[in-house]
């Protein structure tokens, strides 16, 4: 199931933002058009690519990436921070299917897990005496 809440949001726009971070350009943050650019390149023989807008879309926490995208680039990209992050945000996306690639992703799922849960429980919480399972 592709979750569509506000923690999922926030996750993926952790992801993009440490992805960008990590990606330094003559030592500062790559920018929304080179970050795209360089997920594009997967995308290319596909007849595909991504733009800078819809970076920015998942950063600001607009919009949600498309899992079919994600897919794509994980599967196209070659080993390397196009595949991982991927595979990071299709963590975020459908946490069912898919798991972290990197502690980036797995550090963005823990820290907006919480609220995205049913319930709003984590995972591993106890539960209160009495509440059925």
């Amino acid at each position: 199931m592709i979750k569509t809440t506000l923690p999922t949001k926030r996750a993926i726009a952790e992801i993009v933002k440490s992805y960008r971070r990590m990606q330094r350009r003559r030592g500062r943050v790559l920018s929304l058009r080179d970050f795209s650019r360089s997920l594009s390149a997967a995308l290319i023989p596909l007849g595909g690519n991504l733009s800078h807008q819809s970076v920015r879309n998942w950063e600001k926490q607009v919009h949600l990436p498309d899992q079919f995208t994600m897919r794509q680039i994980a599967d196209h990209s070659g080993p390397g921070w196009q595949q991982d992050f991927a595979r990071d945000v299709l963590a975020a996306l459908d946490p069912e299917n898919h798991s972290p690639a990197t502690v980036v992703g797995k550090r963005a799922l823990q820290n907006h897990q919480e609220a995205g849960l049913p319930g709003g429980k984590r995972e591993g919480r106890a539960r209160p005496a009495g509440m059925p399972t």
